[in-house]
């Protein structure tokens, strides 16, 4: 509960917005900065709310990105998928793998920047995580993501 609280917060208080870290870019537009930047205060609320960050993942992106990772059951994790300056819409859906398929468990489909999603497993096990940028800001194709996953 304390995360899915956390995650609200974020949401609503809108750590990730209102920055415009593009002049970090540099001239071909394959800087990391302005991603790293972006990241920089949601890690420091993060760890002042006393959770734990166990995966840290940035990346380029034009349609979709996948990655796994094992969650145990007995915790409550939170996941946070973000975008440059670049993008306008990021979605995330996790997927847990049962008898050799992928189910959809939890999904943020909402029309932001930023897709959070709590999941507390029921069993250890495989997930897949797939980071989805449903829209670009005018003029742009391309752009980076950040990916955290933290817990209590």
């Amino acid at each position: 509960m304390k995360i899915f609280t956390f995650l609200l917060f974020l949401f609503i208080a809108g750590i990730l917005w209102g920055q415009d870290y593009s002049y970090l870019d540099n001239n071909r537009g394959t800087s990391m900065e302005p991603i790293l930047a972006s990241a920089d205060p949601l890690i420091k609320e993060i760890e002042d709310k006393d959770f734990e960050i166990v995966r840290m993942e940035f990346d380029i992106v034009k349609t979709k990105k996948t990655t796994y990772r094992n969650l145990y059951k007995g915790w409550t994790y939170g996941i946070a998928a973000f975008g440059d300056y670049r993008i306008k819409d990021i979605d995330l859906t996790v997927y847990k793998e049962k008898k050799g398929r992928w189910v959809k468990i939890e999904e943020d489909a909402e029309d932001d920047d930023v897709a959070t999603v709590s999941i507390k497993p029921r069993t250890d096990g495989k997930y897949k995580i797939v980071i989805s940028v449903y829209e670009f800001n005018r003029g742009y194709g391309v752009g980076h993501y950040g990916l955290l996953i933290f817990h209590e």
